[in-house]
């Protein structure tokens, strides 16, 4: 168990790593620039990271309940955790939506001038 959560670290560490080279722009920069595979790339960073955090969340969950007794009741402490592991997860699956939705468009460049649809910027 231990060797996969580290496993799962590394891979995730290393992803984010490779990711976040090729999504180093704004995403407010990539929009005025029109920039779809920048944006797609964005989201599935910001997805990632998302993932990841509701990951520690669930972990965190986990170890409050290990430490619940009668005397020290932390299930308010895991519900918490369980709460943002839920809304965590859901704004990964909305990043991972908008990052198919950039996916459609056509590459983008300085020429083109198609306008972007149906897509708006990721916030809590």
């Amino acid at each position: 168990m231990k060797r996969a959560s580290i496993g799962f670290g590394l891979m995730f560490i290393l992803s984010m790593t490779v990711l976040t080279g090729c999504a180093s722009s704004h995403p407010k920069e990539l929009v005025e620039r029109n920039d779809h595979a920048g944006l797609k790339t964005w989201y599935l960073v910001e997805a990632a990271t998302l993932r990841g955090k509701a990951e520690e969340m669930r972990q965190m969950a986990a170890e409050y309940r290990t430490h619940q007794t009668q005397s020290n009741p932390t299930s308010e402490l895991a519900q918490h955790c369980e709460n943002l592991v839920e809304r965590y997860t859901k704004a990964a699956e909305d990043a991972e939506t908008l990052a198919n939705v950039h996916a459609k468009h056509p590459v983008s460049g300085p020429g083109n001038t198609q306008p972007p649809e149906a897509f708006k910027l990721f916030s809590f």
